[in-house]
Parts: C-alpha cells; structure tokens; sequence
C-alpha cells in the first residue's frame, strides 16, 4: 500500500464497509495528494468477472459506478437489439482495456476489437480469458487510412485511455513510445467478406478522422450505425461539419448525446446523474466546438426509424 499518511492509510483499510459514495470520495482525495494506494479489485461487470485497478481510470469507474461511459454502453446494446434482433457484428476500434467490447459481447454474435497498445490490449485478453469468452477477436492493430507504422503516444497517468497516435496528445501527458502497427480498415475488412458489420464504435484520441478514411468502401457496404468520439482543435481534427458529414457515405444522419448546455458547455450535472444511472438521450449534431471531445453517432438514414432515442437508465 503506498498510502504513508496513518489517518488515510486507518480509514482506508475500512472502506469497504463505508458506501460506495464515501469510499469514492477517500479514494480520490488520496489520488489528488498522491498517496492514493494500490488496490486491484474483482468486481461483477454485467455477470462477468471483471479484474481491474483503482489506478486505472476506467476500472475506477467499473468499481464504482458500475461502467466507465455507462451511457454509451447502454446506448449501443439498446441499439444493437434494434438493428439486429438476432446479434450482429460490433466493431470497437480503439478498444483500450474492453471494457465495450465485454458489454457488447453479451449481444453480438461477433466482436471485432482493434488495440495496437499491448499494455491495455493485455488486460482485454486477460479479461476475455478468465471469462471463457469465445466471441471476441482481438487484433493487435490500429486502424488507419494507410498500411503503416507509426509512433504512438502512450498515456503516463491514471487514465489509459488516451493512449494515440496524434502527436498533439503530448499536451495530455503522453509520451512517445516507439512505432506500432496500423492498418487500413478496408483492406482488413476486404479479407473478411464473411462479415456484415452492425455497430461500430471508435475511440482514437484525435486520430478518428484518418480512421474513417481508411473505412469508406466498409461503410458504404454494410452501412452500419457508428459511433465516433470526435476531438476538437488539433491539427488532425476535422475543421468543418461538413467534413464529418463526408467521412460518411450518402443518407447518414448525424446525432449526439444531450449532454450540452445551449451554449456548448458541458451539462456537469446531467453527467453525474447519467455516471451513476446510464440515462442517454440522442439530438441532432449541428455544430463543432472549440475545444473539447464529442460522442457523434452517424446512422443510416434507414436505421433512424429504428434507432432508441432516449432511455431513463436504471
């Protein structure tokens, strides 16, 4: 335990008789003071063991809300039902430590996920291991708009998943590690003709845009809903609206989550409740911010009548 300071280190050895709310509070003052200590935890992760870490931002969440980015979950297993009754093929680029791809595993017939970060890739393929999933393929790969290999800025703090392939995340703390492999995602997809891909889901810490250039030819096949983190205001970031609209084939509809006040700033309140529930509700995307990350959702126009707008959580 790296806790030194004796009151900390004495009400810490108790926290787990104290309510979820306390025992997060204490555990985030010592995190702040750096004193936070080691604490690896197995938790029921939607009826899977989930092997995690305190330190690591999304276990934290795991442990203490239940998920990390509850809402999203909810919201691609709600739309997955929709759009394929029977299971359908999700596709998580950027998977970080698998946290979606495990949610999503209990509804896909097929999960695709794309790590190229062997630090976090590892705990996935723990995960999956220790679970006996059979229904995860997990390639060793970033997805890109060329074959290639090129430095990557692996994250130095609490949160994993920042890890990227944008240069500009230097100004997060990240730090070059060497080269890893990327792929473009039209030339895997081409070899995997088997497949009629349903959801796709990509978190890629600015590099998104060269992402989906390297999947138009998959896109205009299947057609599927995705889901795409977009960064603002960095030199790979799309500049435009309509750029986004191009990335993706004709007849998609661009959503969001509700997560915005009307002038643009984060709604820190709904966040919170939406933490702890998994509320969501989906509006129209009409405009780029300054700075930031968004959550965009891009549906098929055929799919919209389909798609689950709202959900109050649990």
């Amino acid at each position: 335990m790296k806790c030194l300071n004796p009151l900390y280190q004495l009400l810490w050895q108790g926290q787990q008789q104290l309510p979820k709310s306390l025992s997060r509070s204490l555990y985030k003052r010592m995190a702040r003071r750096g004193i936070a200590p080691d604490y690896p935890f197995v938790t029921d992760f939607y009826g899977l063991s989930y092997r995690g870490e305190l330190g690591n931002n999304i276990d934290f969440n795991v442990y203490y809300y239940g998920a990390f980015e509850k809402s999203l979950l909810h919201f691609m297993g709600d739309t997955l039902r929709a759009i394929a009754p029977g299971g359908g093929v999700f596709v998580d680029i950027g998977a970080n430590v698998g946290q979606h791809s495990l949610y999503m595993q209990r509804l896909a017939t097929t999960v695709i996920a794309f790590e190229p970060y062997e630090a976090v890739r590892k705990q996935l393929l723990s995960q999956i291991d220790a679970n006996g999933i059979a229904n995860i393929e997990v390639q060793a790969l970033g997805l890109s708009n060329e074959n290639a290999r090129l430095p990557f800025y692996a994250p130095t703090g609490s949160n994993v998943g920042i890890g990227s392939f944008d240069a500009s995340t230097v100004d997060k703390g990240n730090r070059l590690i060497g080269e890893l492999e990327l792929v473009r995602g039209d030339d895997f997809f081409a070899a995997r003709a088997d497949l009629k891909i349903d959801l796709i889901k990509i978190d890629v810490e600015g590099f998104e845009k060269l992402a989906l250039q390297g999947l138009q030819a998959t896109l205009a096949k299947n057609r599927p809903v995705v889901v795409c983190e977009i960064t603002y205001d960095t030199p790979l970031s799309f500049a435009t609206l309509a750029q986004i609209q191009g990335a993706f084939p004709d007849n998609y509809r661009l959503l969001t989550f509700n997560t915005r006040k009307p002038d643009g700033s984060k709604a820190r309140r709904k966040e919170a409740l939406a933490r702890l529930s998994g509320a969501w509700k989906i509006v129209p995307y009409d405009r780029l911010l300054q700075s930031g990350q968004d959550d965009i959702i891009a549906c098929p126009q055929e799919l919209v009548a389909s798609l689950p707008m709202e959900h109050a959580g649990v």
